[in-house]
């Protein structure tokens, strides 16, 4: 009979592993967690996600491995997160076509199947022309554009947050402008700085270098105030256009994610953020710092999402959404 009394550190060994709810977790995180990036290694976003990921381990006491999913604009990466298993162990870096896609895609992913961790980066649009155009000023170009309808052929990438900036832009300031489809953002500065295109749309850091070699010259940024970065480029509301816009850049969770395991990824985002390092690497790079907590981060992306879908809908850039 004496073999079948368990001993007292058996029963502590059993009992811990029991709660009301069924067998309690392990804490978390015991092992590596994965960033899936929606885009190719090398893009915006890409750089972005290794910039957090290079630091978040130091708080999250586990390596975190970035992960390129590209496909369908970021919608195929963003379903692989949003099917993953909600342990904390698959997370989503994801930009401002997590809101978009919803929108513009047949079969689109939807917020509501993510939990929205963090903000990390905002950056607003900005919109550029070749350098000796006659145009110094936003309201240069507006007032010539009103003037002339269809005169200005705006360069973008089409599908893209870019197609709905151009659109934001020509609604906001009342005028009649051409749509010139691009690849990417690289191909379409070129073609701004060689004369082919008269407007150009996308984030700041997309113009640097023609910017600094005095090929392309910046007339605004359509932000609430002049950013840090670039002190000397004047808003679009300074220049009577009033269109605040940008891209952004979130942590996500899939939705289930336990609360807290979300309040641990929460905590070490924070602290890798007040990063010294991580700030002057940002900075470098161009890209605009711009931490939010999971509160703050779920009103600005409700924001956001109702800025998307009122352009995208007035635009008429609305897709028919697959069944």
């Amino acid at each position: 009979m004496r073999a079948l009394i368990p001993s007292i550190s058996l029963l502590a060994a059993v009992t811990g592993l029991v709660t009301s709810g069924g067998l309690a977790q392990a804490a978390y995180p015991e092992k590596t967690v994965t960033m899936i990036v929606p885009f190719p290694a090398g893009g915006r976003t890409d750089l972005t996600a290794r910039v957090v990921a290079q630091h978040l381990p130091k708080h999250l006491g586990q390596p975190v491995v970035v992960a390129n999913k590209p496909g369908a604009g970021g919608v195929l990466g963003a379903k692989e997160v949003a099917a993953a298993s909600p342990d904390g162990y698959t997370l989503g870096f994801f930009s401002t076509a997590v809101v978009t896609a919803q929108y513009t895609v047949s079969t689109p992913t939807a917020l509501g199947d993510y939990i929205a961790i963090s903000v990390v980066n905002i950056d607003p649009m900005a919109l550029a022309v070749k350098y000796d155009a006659p145009w110094k000023t936003l309201k240069d170009l507006v007032s010539y554009g009103r003037e002339n309808p269809d005169k200005l052929r705006v360069g973008m990438i089409p599908g893209a947050s870019a197609q709905i900036f151009a659109g934001g832009f020509a609604k906001a300031a009342n005028v009649k402008t051409v749509h010139v489809p691009f690849k990417g953002d690289a191909d379409g500065a070129a073609a701004l700085a060689g004369g082919h295109i008269e407007v150009h749309v996308a984030v700041p850091v997309s113009y640097k270098s023609l910017s600094d070699a005095k090929k392309v010259r910046i007339l605004a940024v359509a932000a609430d105030s002049r950013s840090p970065l670039y002190s000397d480029i004047p808003t679009f509301r300074e220049n009577g256009v009033d269109l605040v816009i940008g891209s952004f850049h979130i942590v996500f969770a899939p939705k289930g994610t336990p609360a807290e395991v979300q309040t641990k990824l929460a905590a070490a985002v924070a602290k890798a953020m007040n990063e010294p390092e991580l700030r002057k690497q940002m900075t470098a790079a161009n890209l605009g710092v711009a931490y939010m907590n999971p509160s703050e981060t779920a009103r600005y992306l409700a924001r956001q999402d109702e800025l998307y879908r009122k352009l995208i809908e007035d635009l008429g850039m609305r897709a028919a959404t697959k069944k």
